[in-house]
């Protein structure tokens, strides 16, 4: 049987993968490397994963993210799939919406406890279940 799965991608557990769990009764919470880069493409290649949703906390080892997105983007299949990335500062939006074009980049601004993860997290839904 086939699912449709939101991965979260991110080197530390943080406040990102804490309402994702709360919002989403599946996720697969992963280190963005080589090795999971294969294993999603694996599981979406198989037919395993018909729809995903990548959700990328680049806060922590942006170069390293940077290379996982390259494997992501060239792929077939995951490159088609969408794409949020968080967890940057304001100041670093910009640099990486004109790197990854279609990309969601999501930056909090202000206080964290102010920001309204419950929209982005509806949109993640809304992506997750193919309604575009």
């Amino acid at each position: 049987m086939s699912t449709a799965m939101l991965y979260y991608l991110a080197w530390q557990e943080d406040d990102w993968l804490d309402e994702v769990l709360d919002r989403f009764p599946e996720v697969n919470a992963l280190v963005p490397t080589v090795k999971t880069f294969e294993m999603l493409a694996e599981r979406r290649q198989s037919g395993e994963v018909t729809r995903a949703v990548l959700v990328l906390n680049a806060a922590e080892e942006q170069a390293r993210c940077r290379e996982f997105l390259q494997l992501v983007l060239a792929h077939p299949q995951l490159s088609r799939d969408p794409l949020y990335i968080v967890g940057l500062k304001p100041e670093e939006e910009e640099a990486w919406q004109e790197a990854y074009p279609n990309a969601k980049i999501i930056v909090i601004t202000g206080f964290a406890v102010e920001f309204d993860y419950d929209a982005v997290l509806a949109r993640m839904e809304i992506d997750l279940e193919g309604v575009h």
